[in-house]
């Protein structure tokens, strides 16, 4: 299953799973879970309320993470091109990548990939998951992750004129059902940037 620019979808799962599936994201599943366990793969972001079945545990695959599971509630996000992380809201999980021992995640906590290529853990910050509330929600978020986020959404290459940009930290909330250019305006009346649109690109310049 694939979802559109700026659409979420709803799915349900053989084993009664629900799947919140994010915007340019998809999924792919077998119709039936074997009798040993239920494996996903996912490109892009995701909300999972997972089904306990203690007989099959769980498995989300991404290009870069794994996350494996009994019964829980979690985000993933893996889309290309950007390190993709895992937030944990209820239960249990194990994390792991490639090749490397997993790690068990307690609830409020996220799992990212630091620059050197490990698997960290933190605890998530306050807008965490607001995306499944159909908005944009930024705490003190660095400029570079906003716009990946942004441009995910709305399916538009995002291009930085200024690498410093790229570090600064903004807080910003709006509702997703905006239009990327009323999302623009709002960014650029912080003053931090200035937000253009041309090509279907956004360019990101100092002001």
């Amino acid at each position: 299953v694939s979802t559109p620019a700026s659409t979420t979808t709803v799915l349900t799962l053989s084993d009664g799973t629900e799947v919140l599936l994010s915007a340019n994201s998809k999924l792919t599943y077998a119709k039936n879970f074997s009798a040993e366990k239920r494996e996903v793969t996912l490109a892009g972001e995701a909300r999972f309320s997972v089904t306990k079945d203690a007989n099959r545990p769980f498995i989300v695959r991404t290009e870069q993470i794994q996350t494996q599971v009994l019964g829980t509630v979690f985000d993933v996000k893996a889309y290309p091109q950007t390190p993709a992380d895992v937030t944990l809201y209820e239960g249990k999980v194990e994390v792991s990548l490639n090749g490397m021992s997993p790690r068990k995640m307690q609830p409020g906590e996220q799992a990212t990939i630091s620059k050197e290529g490990k698997l960290q853990l933190a605890q998530a910050s306050a807008d965490q998951g607001k995306w499944t509330e159909g908005e944009f929600a930024f705490d003190d978020k660095e400029l570079k992750s906003v716009m990946q986020e942004i441009g995910s959404w709305y399916n538009i290459s995002v291009v930085f004129h200024s690498r410093p940009l790229l570090e600064e930290r903004i807080y910003f909330s709006m509702n997703r059902k905006s239009s990327v250019n009323e999302v623009l305006e709002v960014l650029n009346d912080l003053g931090v940037a200035k937000f253009s649109m041309k090509d279907n690109k956004i360019f990101v310049n100092k002001n």
